[in-house]
């Protein structure tokens, strides 16, 4: 994935999409480290990009491990897709099929889970970039 930063122009509505995409309820929660960062530096980036766990995941992305590369990619186009998170082990080393990988990144924000029609989704600009 590419680095883009944006300038920030105190503009609400631009910090919505890029860190706003976790829902409980009707409630918006924020990634609130990304935020404060945005703030404190003027611009709008991705942040979580940049941690050691999106690194090991990466490995199961290239390797297209059960058809995740497929899934990420429509994920990347705006999609949506099915997921079975009943199956997922809870750990960052059992790994099954894409359901338990995509099911680890809803755990860790990168995704976002719909509950009423069993998909997962990329939530927000800071995750795209």
């Amino acid at each position: 994935m590419q680095e883009k930063c944006i300038q920030y122009g105190g503009d609400y509505e631009e910090m919505e999409t890029w860190y706003d995409g976790y829902r409980l309820g009707n409630l918006h929660i924020y990634n609130p480290k990304s935020v404060v960062d945005a703030l404190m530096w003027k611009v709008f980036q991705s942040y979580w990009t940049g941690t050691e766990t999106y690194e090991a995941l990466k490995i199961y992305i290239d390797m297209d491990f059960d058809g995740l590369k497929k899934a990420v990619v429509k994920m990347l186009s705006g999609g949506c897709c099915k997921i079975n998170i009943r199956q997922f082990q809870n750990d960052m080393t059992t790994f099954l099929g894409k359901d338990d990988v995509l099911t680890l990144l809803i755990h860790l924000g990168y995704l976002t889970y719909n509950k009423k029609d069993g998909t997962v989704f990329i939530p927000n600009k800071e995750i795209f970039f």
